[in-house]
Formats: C-alpha cells, sequence, structure tokens
C-alpha cells in the first residue's frame, strides 16, 4: 500500500513539476501582436533543440513503434521521414488543437499527449506512449523547446 500510494504522489509531483515548468517557459519571451493575442511566428533558429538530432530520436525511439506507416493510429506517423510533416501545421483528429503549432506549446496537441492533460485541452484518449512510461522530462523539454523555436525542420 505505501508503495502505490508513493506512486501516486510521486506521478501528481512530476505533473504538477511539468505543468510548472512549462508555465514558466510559456511566460517568459511570448510576443504579442498588436490584437494583445499571442503570435506563433517565433523565427526558426540554428541553435537549440534540432528536429532531425534531436525530437525523431525520440519519436524513433518511444513512438514509432505503434505509429508507423499508413495504419498508425490517427494517420500519425512518426517515423523518419513522415514525422515532420503529419505533426506540424497539422489539425488533430482528437481535439481543436493542432498537433504542433509552431511557437505554441501551449496549443500544441502533441505535448497535452505527452503530459497526459490531453483532456483539459477538448482531447481524447490516453496519454502517450501508450501502454508504455512516460517520456522522461528531459525529452519533454527537448520537444516543448522545438516547438518554441518555432518547430523547425532542421
Amino acid at each position: 500500500m505505501v508503495s502505490r500510494s508513493w506512486l501516486t504522489l510521486s506521478g501528481l509531483l512530476l505533473t504538477l513539476f511539468v505543468l510548472s515548468t512549462l508555465a514558466i517557459c510559456l511566460g517568459c519571451g511570448a510576443a504579442s501582436t498588436s490584437q494583445g493575442s499571442p503570435t506563433a511566428s517565433i523565427s526558426p533558429t540554428t541553435s537549440g533543440v534540432n528536429f532531425s538530432k534531436d525530437v525523431q530520436p525520440i519519436f524513433t525511439a518511444k513512438c514509432a513503434i505503434c505509429h508507423q506507416g499508413g495504419a498508425a493510429p490517427g494517420g500519425l506517423g512518426l517515423e523518419s521521414g513522415s514525422a515532420y510533416k503529419n505533426l506540424v501545421n497539422v489539425k488533430s483528429t482528437e481535439s481543436p488543437l493542432q498537433r504542433v503549432a509552431p511557437g505554441a506549446p501551449d496549443k500544441s496537441y502533441l505535448l497535452n499527449k505527452l503530459l497526459g492533460t490531453q483532456g483539459q485541452v477538448g482531447g481524447s484518449g490516453a496519454q502517450m506512449p501508450f501502454g508504455q512510461p512516460p517520456l522522461s522530462q528531459s525529452q519533454i523539454n527537448s520537444i516543448q523547446q522545438w516547438i518554441s523555436q518555432g518547430a523547425p525542420d532542421d
């Protein structure tokens, strides 16, 4: 019983940490348009997180086991050569959000699926990767930073 309580408490603490880190990151450097709404036009950078070197290897190792080819769940193939075009500026099939909204991690359904918060943004289904341990904090941070950088295809 103690171990189950500890797992529940540690999972809750991890979720709170991830959400607070995400909130802090989103609050820093948020640009706005003249209408006062956040802008998604963050220019891609050559430094920071790189899609092909940092993000795609996460998808290959943790996601493409299920999300591969034409029969991938939700039509979302995440194997190398397909992941970018299936994610960036593509509307989610489970949520009103885009899968990845460049420059707007708070409006990117992918992060909600990875954090298990998809229900809070009108989504459905289970936390990803399904039936596996959640991604590490550093993996989630890499994906979040890549989206914040404008989700460049590099």
